[in-house]
């Protein structure tokens, strides 16, 4: 009697504590729903007006003057950071409901790595770093090129964040076959953090420990396993190599890219010439 109690005490518990887990995992659930609702509300609210400063703020060069011609670089670069911060966001979003929406377009991955430098631009002059780019791909590629752009500019912002100031910040593109590599070097003393996987994890700190949105390397992460490839990190001797490669898709193009902008066409034949 007393060993059948103590089984039905252990079955009612083992009842009890599944109940429990099927309750949290329901709780879980609902959270990464309202998160994600949380996220489209927010992309949606700021991407339009973003849009909106980023088209306005080049026009107010033509009417700088000498006490504001220190200040324009500066807001310039801030409203080109935050613009990316939602652009992130917008990522985000989209990873996490399904909705990536991927082109096929005709991409030269060097004009890619030139519009990220050229938007780090002041950050680049103030840190008085040195970027050395190697391109190793001798033509265009058939790629997405926000997804490119995205992956190129999180991994080379945070080498230039977190280089030593004066330092050099190397990025090499390759693609053999079909996987294309883009390496990103600098000067520094690596991420500070016990077990490498955290680096990638959403809205944790930043590499040096302090705080952020820690969304960069996670979009990084998903947009490289969304094409059948990884992004890791190693620290050698002072100097800090994130290496990140995806599949690229070799069939035809249906659109031609400049830069991360693309245009669309029905074919190639009635693109105009510019």
């Amino acid at each position: 009697m007393e060993q059948r109690a103590t089984q039905k005490n252990l079955e009612d518990e083992v009842a009890f504590l599944s109940k429990k887990i099927l309750e949290l995992n329901k709780r879980l659930i609902e959270s990464e729903k309202a998160k994600s609702r949380f996220l489209s509300l927010v992309t949606s609210e700021l991407n339009n007006p973003m849009t909106v400063l980023v088209g306005m703020v080049p026009h107010l060069k033509l009417h700088v003057c000498d006490k504001s011609e220190k200040i324009y670089p500066i807001l310039n670069q801030e409203v080109l950071n935050l613009d990316f911060k939602i652009k992130n966001l917008v990522m985000t979003a989209r990873i996490e409901s399904g909705d990536l929406d991927v082109s096929h377009a005709l991409v030269d991955s060097l004009d890619i790595i030139d519009e990220v430098i050229e938007t780090l631009k002041h950050v680049i002059q103030e840190r008085k770093l040195h970027l050395h780019v190697s391109n190793l791909i001798k033509e265009k590629i058939v790629a997405d090129p926000q997804i490119l752009y995205t992956i190129a500019r999180n991994l080379i912002f945070n080498a230039c964040l977190y280089s030593i100031a004066g330092s050099a910040v190397e990025v090499i593109i390759n693609k053999v076959n079909s996987i294309f590599t883009i390496t990103v070097k600098n000067h520094g003393d690596g991420p500070n953090f016990q077990y490498k996987p955290e680096i990638f994890t959403r809205f944790s700190d930043g590499p040096g420990g302090e705080h952020g949105l820690g969304i960069g390397l996670s979009i990084v992460r998903a947009l490289c396993e969304r094409f059948d490839g990884n992004v890791d990190y190693s620290v050698d001797e002072g100097i800090v190599t994130f290496v990140a490669t995806l599949s690229l898709d070799e069939g035809d193009a249906n659109s031609q890219a400049n830069g991360s902008n693309e245009f669309l066409f029905e074919s190639f034949d009635d693109a105009i010439e510019l």
